[in-house]
């Protein structure tokens, strides 16, 4: 088969450069090349509150330029899960909101022209990393800089929940502020998921069935959108 493309949305700046790194090394692991790539170029659309302004029109549309990419087979958008907006009327809630985005998504033609898998981060995408932070002790980036201390003495047992600023935490384990279009796909390239995946969190567990369920829909040719609606 003729593999199909994989289209990132994603919140942040640093999140353009890591979030390609995580899903190739997802898709290496699942031994789906065969099937799907990456595409080499995100889209940033911003936290929630941005992209659920106006009835979703900008999810919508930013949906619809992806679509215009040659064998798209799906899209998959990762925000954190740290927003303040509020989600149907009320306090936010990640699951909450990724069902109106997965709603509004098929308005676009998800789920009849391409997949959508949507994924939110608890509570943001560092959370992740801090959950594999002892993997990356003494770690050399690829310009050979040694930015992590040598020792971590105290991960936080619950990454997902605490620390609330996770930047600020990762920041403190550094060798120089963390700084994430510097920092975050090197840490991504560096991480173990193994050890992340020990910390059974609840969000990186959701991220791979997401990109899972996405190479499974291009194989067998029906495309889908996740989560499914309430």
């Amino acid at each position: 088969m003729t593999p199909k493309r994989l289209v990132l949305l994603v919140e942040g700046e640093g999140d353009v450069e890591a979030a390609p790194v995580l899903l190739r090394r997802l898709l290496n692991e699942y031994g789906a090349f065969d099937a799907v790539f990456p595409d080499p170029d995100p889209f940033r659309v911003g936290e929630y509150s941005k992209i659920s302004r106006h009835e979703f029109a900008d999810w919508r549309r930013y949906l619809r330029a992806a679509a215009k990419r040659r064998d798209l087979g799906g899209c998959l958008l990762l925000l954190d899960g740290d927003s303040r907006a509020k989600a149907e009327g009320q306090p936010f809630c990640a699951m909450r909101a990724a069902r109106r985005l997965a709603d509004e998504a098929r308005k676009a033609g998800a789920g009849r022209l391409f997949s959508v898998a949507i994924v939110f981060a608890c509570m943001e995408y560092e959370s992740w990393l801090i959950a594999g932070v002892q993997s990356l002790a003494g770690k050399q980036f690829a310009d050979g800089s040694n930015q992590i201390a040598d020792q971590i003495k105290a991960v936080p047992p619950h990454p997902e929940s605490d620390p609330r600023d996770a930047k600020g935490w990762l920041g403190g384990v550094m060798k120089t502020p963390y700084k994430p279009t510097r920092d975050q796909a090197e840490l991504t390239r560096l991480v173990d998921l193994e050890v992340i995946r020990r910390q059974e969190m609840r969000s990186f567990r959701r991220i791979e069935s997401a990109v899972q369920g996405l190479v499974r829909a291009v194989r067998c040719g029906e495309h889908g959108v996740t989560p499914a609606s309430a």
